[in-house]
């Protein structure tokens, strides 16, 4: 039973579960775990294949919103361990195979009493085939098909832009898999040995081959003001561009490297369309295989094992690298900058220095090489070795020892390098003749008019960012099952006594990431900063003890009653002790009804990532605008100030066009435990006079304290500007920037000072009838509603705190990952045909509406005093996220005795996406193409077949 490790036959769960079965897995055509998890509505898409730029190359499970590191899984009752040493954090769910998935079981709340660390949001446990007799071939197949629709006038955009528009319709992104299960009994019965190997291959998908993201778009304004956009959406771009622009920190002037060593002055079409070479699904090449064997010698000993082995390629790609703002100095000398009259002049030359203007940015992207790809390999293994069995007829035991290990190889390729650029600028002689000041193999760099770059140049530019990492966890376990009412331990009220379990666990996590030294020095252009070594390890020792008692049965208005009671003790090498317990009562009154509820106490430790990151400036997805920019910023002069802007300076800074702004980001050695409390209370319904039916309502209360996160370069911005407190985390560079170069930034590494909570109801709904002459029909109704969602990055004060339910935005879907609507469901009917066991199965898939977060009445969120969508100061386009339905159909017919044939369409009805412009839209990973391409059906309807063999 998930969320208990004492093994009572035909118990149940005082914490609400959600069962999702092989057949659901099925009936979705899915090659890829998360595909399936993330339409249930208690779960929320993480990492997984439609991430591409900030994609670490593994899928990973959200539960609740609350972020994938508080969300456990489990293999069988077993942790899995961490993913990737980027993250150091949450499980890779790539591991295991879809095909040998029994059963999923969903764990709402904190079970960390029970599994240890981590399990704060609750617990994904993942059931596999371990007894599997014979031999069994299953072939997947499957792509997606889109019309690619005109939505919100997006076609209208690109054409104004001059960007390249999307095909009338397209079929794209397949995915094809092939699974092998063997197994045997042993000759005398008293053991299993299965196998198995799996492959799988899908293909990448481009947001060029969409209509809604063909560009990046950017928001829509009513009104008259500098943003006005008539209310429909633009194309956005970039300025690092073909042609070079120059960009003037002092001034905010922007020009244009025209033909013949000349400049154009600056137009918005000559930004880049940088969106439409990002992947909306990245391709990846998978291999798994395993073993899965037991064997019992006697009632006293079973040995056992479970291998998995992994090897998983995938490739996130993004636009095409190039000069990101370098800004030399460089010599006014150089041949091609001195043919360009206008440029010279932009770049401040003829000076008594002889060198350009460092305030001057030069931006150029790299149009003649391929888009930047970061190609990902990781080599996974998972193994566990254990003997249990009774010891007499009241106790039982169960030893372990769990080697988990993820070893990474990633590579940075088609990057620009920073050192090679500035040395090919640096340059000499005529332009018939240039030299670099660095001599070969340099080749000089020219930029300055147009159509001149050569193959030369741009591999000369190349550098590979190369990363090796690796992370490894060592588990071992031994549990005691105990019967106490063997000695007559037990209520007088019950029929059974008391039931215990203690144990002992230790468990080791080592990891490290060595970068070389190009991305170490953040010298690949365009890659967000430098990647520091990470090395470190965390050792926890505990001890633990669960305990169910029955309080009574089959008694008058008391067909059961338990109590069930956990306590876990940790002690880290870290310094650091923490305590966790849980407390539940069960009661049915009949067997038609039972009454549930728990209260427990769940800790996360700080992860090796979070505790020995060193510091580095990057991108900062905590906050993606300045309100000190813009001719008419947001914030008063002397509000600027305090954030270090100059009265020259206010009024003359420029935003970033893309959204992205800098922060000193990384670990903190001196992080403690995060520390959530958990209450849920519920109801079951199983009506006699309704056989095969089940009702479950559950209310749950999760509040997490000393939340390990960024404080926010947005709240940072706003606590200097109105209180002049934390002001000297601010660091502005030339004219003001926070973007356009490093010493432009926000100190924002991690720190324990927030507060998370969650409050809402599942509901889950079931009900299976056969009729006479007509076959059978099961229906299964899963609903989630969101009361709150509570978040305050600095719990001390409460000024800060905000609640994200029902909203989206660059601040709550920063926390969240994705919008958070209200009310979700999945809703499925199977008619289980009584011809030739055909089976048909429809789903409804409903996502409730969101609001844009400026729209909150809250100020921590709302839009500044006087801003309206009718006078443009919300964007019109953006404001509201209808509610969206999708649904699914599926066929089953069996071929022949042990040959099963399925064929399915998700999204049937091809909807496109909700639409989201630039203003809006939240970072990167989550924020994608115009999109949530992980929460909404992004690529149109999904076609699949699959036929399953058994020998």
């Amino acid at each position: 039973m998930t969320g208990s490790r004492i093994a009572v036959p035909n118990a149940t769960s005082v914490s609400p579960v959600t069962f999702v079965s092989s057949q659901d897995f099925q009936q979705m055509g899915v090659t890829r775990v998360e595909d399936m998890l993330n339409q249930l509505p208690q779960i929320f898409a993480d990492q997984n294949s439609n991430t591409s730029n900030g994609s670490d190359g593994t899928a990973s499970i959200d539960l609740r919103a609350l972020g994938a590191k508080r969300t456990l899984v489990l293999v069988d009752g077993d942790r899995l361990g961490p993913g990737s040493p980027l993250s150091g954090a949450q499980s890779d769910v790539d591991m295991i195979p879809v095909e040998l998935i029994s059963s999923v079981e969903i764990l709402t709340g904190g079970a960390s009493s029970v599994y240890g660390a981590d399990a704060v949001a609750g617990v994904v446990n993942f059931k596999l085939m371990d007894n599997f007799q014979g031999v069994r071939l299953v072939g997947d197949i499957g792509g997606y098909q889109n019309n690619n629709p005109d939505i919100d006038g997006v076609r209208e955009a690109v054409a104004n832009a001059g960007f390249t528009q999307a095909p009338s319709s397209v079929w794209t992104g397949a995915q094809r898999s092939l699974a092998f299960i063997s197994g045997f009994n042993t000759g005398d019965g008293n053991g299993n040995v299965t196998f198995y190997a799996t492959y799988r291959n899908v293909l990448p998908v481009l947001q060029s081959q969409y209509s809604w993201s063909a560009c990046t778009l950017g928001s829509g304004f009513l009104g008259t003001g500098t943003n006005a956009t008539g209310g429909k959406f633009t194309c956005a771009g970039s300025y690092t561009a073909d042609p070079a622009h120059l960009y003037s920190l002092n001034t905010g002037q922007v020009v244009t490297i025209g033909p013949n060593y000349t400049t154009v002055p600056f137009a918005p079409s000559s930004l880049f369309n940088y969106g439409a070479y990002n992947y909306y699904q990245r391709p990846d090449e998978r291999y798994t295989a395993g073993s899965f064997m037991h064997y019992e010698f006697n009632e006293h000993a079973t040995v056992y094992s479970q291998l998995m082995v992994m090897d998983d390629h995938s490739v996130a790609q993004i636009a095409p690298s190039g000069d990101f703002a370098t800004n030399g100095p460089f010599p006014c000398t150089n041949p091609f900058l001195a043919a360009n009259a206008s440029a010279y002049a932009f770049l401040g030359c003829p000076n008594a220095t002889g060198m350009t203007n460092p305030n001057v940015l030069i931006l150029r992207r790299d149009v003649e090489g391929g888009p930047r790809q970061q190609d990902t390999e990781y080599m996974d293994l998972h193994e566990i070795v254990g003997v249990k069995g009774s010891i007499d007829s009241a106790w039982t035991y169960d030893a372990s020892f769990q080697y988990t290990l993820a070893d990474l190889s990633l590579s940075q390729n088609n990057y620009f390098s920073t050192t090679k650029l500035n040395n090919a600028l640096n340059v000499s002689g005529t332009v018939a003749s240039p030299v670099c000041a660095v001599g070969p193999p340099c080749v000089p760099y020219n930029i300055f008019t147009t159509g001149m770059v050569t193959p030369a140049m741009v591999n000369y530019l190349y550098a590979p960012g190369l990363e090796d990492g690796r992370i490894t966890q060592t588990d071992v376990l031994i549990t005691f099952n105990g019967d106490l009412g063997k000695y007559g331990v037990q209520l007088p009220t019950a029929n059974s006594g008391l039931q215990i379990n203690v144990g002992a666990e230790y468990r080791d996590v080592t990891m490290s990431l060595l970068p070389d030294e190009e991305s170490q020095t953040g010298d690949l252009s365009g890659s967000g900063g430098d990647t520091p070594p990470v090395a470190g390890g965390i050792i926890a020792r505990e001890g633990f003890a669960e305990a169910l008692l029955p309080l009574a049965e089959d008694r008058f208005l008391a067909q059961s009653a338990n109590l069930n009671a956990g306590y876990r003790y940790s002690s880290y090498d870290l310094g650091f002790e923490t305590n966790t317990y849980k407390l539940g009562v069960d009661w049915a009154p009949t067997r038609d009804v039972r009454l549930r509820g728990s209260f427990t106490r769940a800790v996360r430790a700080p992860n090796i990532v979070e505790l020995y990151s060193p510091a580095t400036i990057g991108l900062d997805g905590t906050y993606s605008s300045d309100p000190c920019t813009g001719a008419k910023p947001l914030y008063t002069l002397a509000q600027c100030e305090n954030t270090g802007v100059t009265a020259a300076e206010y009024g003359h800074i420029d935003a970033n066009p893309a959204a992205q702004y800098n922060g000193l980001l990384g670990g903190n050695s001196a992080l403690k435990p995060e520390t959530a409390l958990t209450g849920t209370i519920g109801i079951e319904l199983t009506p006699t006079v309704l056989p095969n039916f089940h009702a479950n309502i559950d209310y749950f209360n999760i509040k997490i304290e000393n939340v390990i996160d960024q404080i926010g370069g947005s709240i940072i911005l706003e606590e200097c500007a109105l209180d002049d407190v934390g002001c000297n985390s601010i660091h502005r560079g030339p004219g003001g920037t926070l973007w356009a170069v490093t010493s432009g930034y926000i100190d924002d590494t991690l720190v324990n000072a927030g507060l998370l909570q969650e409050k809402g109801i599942d509901l889950d709904i079931g009900y299976h009838y056969r009729f006479a002459h007509w076959g059978g029909l099961a229906t299964q109704f899963n609903g989630t509603f969101m009361e709150h969602y509570y978040y305050n990055p600095e719990s001390a004060s409460v000024q800060y705190e905000y609640d994200c339910a029902g909203l989206y935005g660059a601040t709550c879907s920063g926390q969240t990952g994705q919008p958070t609507p209200r009310w979700r469901h999945r809703w499925s009917v199977t008619w289980e045909t009584p011809w030739q066991s055909t089976s048909l199965t429809l789903a409804w898939r409903y996502y409730g509406p969101v609001r844009l977060e400026t729209l909150s009445s809250n100020p921590n969120l709302a839009a500044p005093a006087g801003a309206t969508i009718e006078n443009g100061g919300i964007s019109n386009t953006d404001a509201y996220l209808a509610s969206y339905s999708y649904f699914d159909l599926t066929a089953a017919i069996k071929l022949a005795d042990k040959v099963t044939f399925r064929l399915g369409c998700n999204n049937i009805l091809d909807k496109a996406p909700p639409l989201i412009g630039a203003t809006d839209i939240p970072s990167p990973p989550f924020g994608n193409g115009n999109t949530f391409p992980s929460f909404y059906d992004a690529l149109g309807r999904y076609v699949f077949a699959e036929i399953v063999a058994d020998f």
